[in-house]
């Protein structure tokens, strides 16, 4: 596994996700009917979000899971064509050693404990190699500095 972050993902610090580890099996996911897997956003979320403290406006959240084995392909994150704005949080709450994030171009490829705090750069290529039995499940947020 390559480890060099090159500006690709921070690891910020570990944030505690025993409460809602629970809670996931009674949230309703969404199938996105492409490759991005799953996705939900229960009423809770906006409270754990706000537990982390981020320094901004949180302008962007959602769960995502991916099921065993389905990758994300390459992408460039955007949101019905706005330009992308702030910074990307992800928390893991399940994964496995065997799922990756990548950001190609730069050679990076990091798998995100589950458990920890993550910034990641979501303007860069990047994708997710998911080689794994179980669902990868992470909680993603944006911040938008106020000024």
């Amino acid at each position: 596994m390559i480890s060099e972050n090159k500006g690709c993902y921070r690891k910020i610090r570990p944030v505690d996700i025993s409460a809602i580890l629970p809670k996931l099996a009674d949230v309703a996911f969404e199938d996105t009917g492409g490759p991005n897997g799953w996705i939900a956003r229960p009423a809770w979320m906006a409270g754990f979000i706000a537990s982390l403290e981020p320094e901004g406006e949180v302008t962007f959240t959602l769960i995502r899971k991916l099921p065993p084995f389905q990758n994300l392909p390459p992408h460039i994150d955007s949101h019905r064509n706005i330009p992308n704005l702030g910074k990307r949080f992800h928390v893991p709450l399940i994964t496995h050693p065997d799922v990756v994030m990548r950001w190609p171009d730069d050679g990076v490829e990091v798998h995100l404990e589950a458990g920890w705090l993550y910034e990641v750069c979501y303007t860069k290529l990047h994708e997710v190699a998911h080689r794994a039995p179980i669902d990868r499940i992470h909680l993603h947020f944006n911040v938008v500095t106020c000024a």
